[in-house]
């Protein structure tokens, strides 16, 4: 009761800050620094290193030219900053905001930002270079909402020492989920305590649907218009994926970590644990932590043969509907430098990022980053240029509600093995279902 309580509660917070939607006239292009610098401020979410390479970004900028001062402020991680601007009067926060991915349904449904597709268009501004399938998830009905910055793809981290002293060929071990379990077998009968961990993250979840080429939601996966519910029960994506998520969890020789990914990071780095998913953002945490050598696979198939593919996670940038035309000029110019190739390469090598821009991975320092450092975010980088724009993935403003939901019934399957596949997945869409319907009903 408590849960739904706060759940009502926290929707209701959505609606009083909404805002008439901004697709209006053609934006303001040109920047009028007549009286001086034009000041913005950015939010950002990213915090420690990863903060560190977006100030610099910001650095870069403020030095290159003399129209605009951006001014970048850190509120927390991206739960922190969008529970933040959703409790600022509109109008008054950011000029700037970088937000998470899964909060796209909201801010475009909040008012509180400018359509980047009317920048790009009124500028003249050519995106051929950016990458479809990153680009992809920010567009809904064919519109691009904002611009992807720091971007990110799933993948299976392991143990390339343990791999190749069991004998198995990484090529193909991590092909299917059949091939996983029974790689977990064959490392742990070759001495690792833990064989393979399926990692109890739902952007997991999320990705492996998309691996089948099924959508999570109804009206185009949320991208046609506001979905009404999950899907992922007509389809069949579901039960089949929690059958094998419950195989893995009923098995002797493989093991998870709680829910989310730091315990699953803590084990893995500890030499102990065949492989787990993971982030592809996540090399530089992972290559300090561990004594051996790493391995990137692509996320598997389900089933044998699924011909689906993977999405992008991370962060984009968007304008904010402050009603100053030329403080958006300005956040458009700076939003351009942030995602210039050599700007983009620079700042993935500094993160582990993948670029948003095809031209930053043909640049010589980031083919050099990825032959003598990172060579396993090519595997990153490839699994997004090979999947399809239909597996963008799915989009509702209750994501964070969502998740929380997947994450806390999968542990109950894990941690009870009287708990069957088709229990978890009911329980999974009766809640989510509930969560969206009363996200829309208060938000018509």
């Amino acid at each position: 009761m408590l849960k739904r309580i706060l759940s009502i509660f926290i929707v209701c917070c959505m609606i009083v800050s909404f805002a008439p939607s901004a697709h209006a006239a053609a934006p303001q292009i040109e920047i009028d620094a007549s009286g001086g610098p034009v000041r913005v401020v950015f939010w950002f979410a990213l915090g420690a290193q990863l903060g560190e390479a977006v100030e610099n970004v910001v650095n870069k900028y403020n030095a290159s030219q003399n129209k605009v001062f951006v001014e970048a402020q850190f509120q927390g991680a991206y739960d922190d900053a969008i529970t933040k601007l959703r409790a600022t009067p509109h109008g008054q926060g950011p000029d700037i905001m970088q937000m998470y991915d899964i909060g796209t349904r909201w801010m475009i449904d909040s008012g509180q930002a400018l359509v980047m597709q009317n920048f790009i268009d009124h500028d003249k501004y050519d995106i051929s270079d950016y990458e479809t399938n990153i680009l992809a998830y920010y567009t809904l009905d064919g519109t691009l909402h904002s611009m992807p910055f720091n971007c990110s793809s799933p993948v299976v981290v392991y143990n390339r020492d343990a791999v190749i002293a069991a004998g198995l060929d990484p090529a193909t071990a991590f092909k299917d989920l059949d091939t996983m379990y029974e790689t977990a077998r064959v490392l742990h009968e070759k001495g690792m305590r833990v064989g393979g961990s399926m990692t109890n993250w739902s952007w997991v979840f999320e990705q492996l649907i998309s691996r089948q080429d099924q959508q999570m939601l109804d009206n185009g996966n949320g991208r046609v218009s506001r979905a009404t519910k999950l899907i992922i029960g007509e389809n069949g994506a579901g039960l089949k994926l929690l059958n094998q998520w419950k195989k893995f969890a009923d098995a002797a020789f493989t093991e998870t970590f709680g829910k989310g990914i730091n315990e699953s990071r803590l084990q893995f780095g500890q030499g102990t644990v065949g492989f787990v998913y993971d982030s592809s953002a996540a090399y530089g945490q992972l290559v300090d932590a561990a004594s051996f050598q790493l391995g990137f696979a692509n996320l598997p198939e389900v089933t044998a043969g699924d011909t689906g593919g993977t999405s992008v996670g991370g962060a984009s940038l968007w304008i904010m509907n402050n009603g100053d035309a030329n403080k958006a000029a300005a956040a458009w110019d700076f939003i351009k430098f942030a995602t210039d190739a050599k700007i983009q390469a620079d700042f993935c090598i500094e993160t582990g990022y993948i670029p948003v821009r095809t031209s930053s991975s043909e640049l010589p320092e980031f083919v050099d980053y990825l032959t003598n450092y990172n060579h396993g975010l090519l595997v990153a980088i490839n699994s997004l240029r090979n999947s399809k724009p239909s597996n963008a993935g799915g989009v509702m403003a209750v994501f964070p509600q969502a998740r929380v939901i997947i994450e806390n019934e999968i542990e109950t399957m894990v941690n009870d093995s009287s708990v069957q596949a088709q229990d978890v997945l009911d329980e999974i869409i009766m809640q989510v279902n509930a969560e969206i319907e009363l996200y829309n009903r208060l938000n018509p």
